[in-house]
């Protein structure tokens, strides 16, 4: 993140003085791994023994120091090596919720384990090395944890505090950790860290490897109420996401809001400065359960409400002249845009129906009803007419889970069909 400062200074020298010994490992396991293509950051596993020193108390101190010695040993970017890594971020996440307030060396020892776990600058955080000292402070509205492993915790992600967090994020439905990571990389496991955004409202959550995906979906929700606000939904960067009640948030209670330096500034031009829109967004004092949440198949910047009034629908492809009992081509396809902006809305149940020339109903065969996708787009690929004639189409929509969002019906062009 991006309040850079003394202790990011800090992280810096103490990762980038190079790989050491580390007790009695023979000479052939001395290393400097090193990342310094992208980030100028390298492994030091003598670095990340000192840090753990001055971090945890005896006796974790001996046990951290035991699974950095089998990291070393394992060779820096192996996959058993990375999850060992993620087993130490695992020690520091149950040393937050502890209370330990020493941030500066956790911060420091986190970047330092960062740098010998991962070799693609594309895993790593954007900003690398990065500050976590609000993710790493207990008093502060930061989140932390490690999830995926056979031993690690199952439950949501919550920023803190807890109960009355803010935001979370957790695997949708029925799935688990597990369940929703089993298309990445050995060994499965993923750090997830955050701090509250730069505007109101909203919560910056990063997960590493940055690389992540899931699927199915994971799900984001902030504590906002979503039937007090039956028209937002939430919004990250560039894209909004299908709507999802937050049941998993605990009572929940307060606004995020936090202050970030001017590297984020630059970003806020591309979602705007008016990110929720011309209304005023207000969270009720505690909501028993949960909060207003959008599915994502990815975690890679900040998350927050926006007020969606209305849904713009669109013929972006318009039926042909067909045969009789033909299917038209190219295939009609329709598109769901916030009104007034060209975002895409996903989640949007769009039905087609047809009219003849006298604005009478008339048959038409194939599948007729589609959800778009993260694109706003829904392909209707077998549309055929059974009768001759000139006839439009007329497509007619709701925004799944969030019927008070207005979705005006649309027509197409006209065209016929022929014997």
């Amino acid at each position: 993140m991006k309040r850079l400062g003394t202790m990011l200074g800090l992280a810096v020298a103490t990762v980038a003085i190079g790989c050491s010994e580390q007790g009695a490992l023979p000479p052939q396991q001395n290393m400097t791994a090193s990342v310094a293509a992208t980030t100028g950051t390298t492994c030091s596993f003598q670095s990340l023994n000192v840090l753990a020193t001055h971090y945890f108390s005896s006796p974790e101190t001996k046990v951290v120091r035991g699974i950095l010695s089998q990291m070393q040993t394992d060779g820096a970017f192996t996959t058993s090596e990375i999850d060992s890594g993620f087993s130490v971020i695992a020690h520091i996440a149950a040393n937050i919720k502890a209370g330990n307030t020493d941030a500066g060396d956790a911060s420091s020892l986190t970047n330092g384990l960062l740098a010998c776990m991962f070799s693609n600058p594309a895993d790593l955080p954007a900003t690398f090395p990065e500050d976590f000292t609000v993710a790493v402070t207990p008093g502060d509205s930061g989140g932390y944890d490690v999830r995926g492993g056979p031993a690690d915790l199952t439950g949501p992600v919550f920023s803190r505090p807890v109960p009355g967090s803010f935001s979370g994020v957790a695997p949708s439905g029925s799935n688990t950790w597990p369940g929703i990571l089993t298309g990445d990389v050995a060994p499965r496991r993923i750090f997830v860290y955050g701090e509250p955004g730069f505007l109101p409202h909203t919560y910056d959550w990063r997960v590493i490897p940055r690389t992540t995906t899931f699927s199915p979906v994971a799900v984001v929700g902030v504590c906002l109420d979503a039937n007090a606000n039956a028209t937002a939904l939430i919004h990250e960067n560039n894209a909004l996401l299908p709507f999802q009640d937050a049941a998993f948030l605990p009572t929940c209670s307060g606004i995020a809001s936090g202050a970030w330096s001017s590297p984020l500034l630059a970003r806020i031009g591309t979602w705007g400065l008016a990110l929720f829109g011309p209304r005023t967004l207000s969270a009720t004092s505690a909501l028993n359960p949960g909060g207003l949440a959008g599915s994502t198949g990815s975690i890679h910047s900040v998350f927050g409400p926006e007020v969606v009034d209305t849904v713009t629908l669109t013929f972006v492809v318009q039926p042909t002249d067909v045969a009789v009992n033909q299917i038209i081509t190219p295939p009609v396809v329709v598109l769901a845009t916030e009104a007034g902006t060209t975002t895409p809305v996903p989640n949007v149940v769009i039905t087609l129906s047809t009219l003849n020339n006298n604005g009478t109903p008339a048959q038409l065969n194939g599948t007729l009803t589609g959800t778009t996708d993260a694109t706003g787009t829904v392909t209707f690929a077998d549309l055929s007419e059974v009768k001759t004639g000139g006839y439009l189409l007329v497509a007619s929509a709701s925004v799944n889970g969030r019927p008070a969002i207005a979705v005006p019906s649309v027509n197409s062009d006209r065209f016929n069909v022929h014997p």
